[in-house]
């Protein structure tokens, strides 16, 4: 489906999904030729329940599928007790590894990014590449939802609000450091990046940029992760 908003996660001023994940059914649609098959891609949004389930009704008949929306509504609150369930089940995970690393003293990353990156051909798997280091790497989804920290940008947008809660949860926590991944030259991580790395410094924390859509190999990627690995050790030594 094409959604302008995101599940509100009450982290942020809005909930906005970027354009690229809001509307890439409209890219799909125009650029590929699928011959007969139908592709189903309705504007909806999570907020309202008559609304949602009106659209849907409406977009799967136009194809031959019929729901009533009393079932559409029961199918929707479903599906978010899951989402609930699932992102406690992240959290629970976090936990576990923040404990495991603080067990063993590993440094630990938080990693952060929007959730295609989480495809190891766009990622080149830098969290392999981070456990190979020493480190214990959590993503920034699976971060406890903090308070609505103040930020000093519109903050409207859920993946951003992650990011910025994500920075200022690393601050709190003396044996975590963040890293974000970049990608696809999203022009809004000019605002994100400037926000996120004046949170660590305020924190007197390191900031690491990795741009993944711009690695021909590894090799760099390798030097900037080892050389935060020093940075952290030297501080944690001074």
């Amino acid at each position: 489906p094409c959604m302008t908003y995101n599940v509100d996660e009450h982290q942020s001023d809005n909930h906005y999904n970027c354009p690229l994940v809001a509307y890439y059914p409209e890219v799909i649609a125009a650029n590929m030729d699928f011959d007969k098959t139908k592709i189903v891609y309705p504007f909806i949004n999570f907020d309202h329940d008559a609304t949602f389930a009106k659209a849907i009704r409406m977009h799967f008949e136009k194809v031959g599928i019929h729901f009533s929306e009393k079932d559409i509504i029961i199918a929707k609150n479903a599906a978010t007790n899951e989402y609930e369930a699932f992102h406690e089940q992240l959290v629970k995970e976090h936990r576990k590894a923040v404990a495991y690393a603080r067990e063993n003293n590993h440094p630990i990353i938080v990693l952060c990014g929007r959730p295609y990156h989480l495809d190891p051909l766009i990622n080149h798997q830098m969290n392999q590449l981070l456990t190979q280091l020493g480190f214990v790497v959590v993503s920034e989804e699976s971060v406890p939802r903090q308070k609505n920290h103040k930020v000093n940008v519109l903050n409207q947008w859920t993946y951003h609000a992650r990011l910025y809660q994500a920075a200022h949860y690393v601050v709190e926590n003396k044996d975590m450091n963040l890293i974000q991944l970049v990608s696809f030259g999203c022009g809004i991580d000019a605002i994100t990046s400037d926000e996120v790395r004046d949170i660590l410094k305020d924190g007197n924390k390191f900031y690491t940029q990795i741009k993944i859509d711009e690695i021909d190999n590894l090799g760099a990627a390798k030097i900037r992760l080892r050389s935060l690995k020093e940075a952290i050790g030297q501080q944690k030594g001074a």
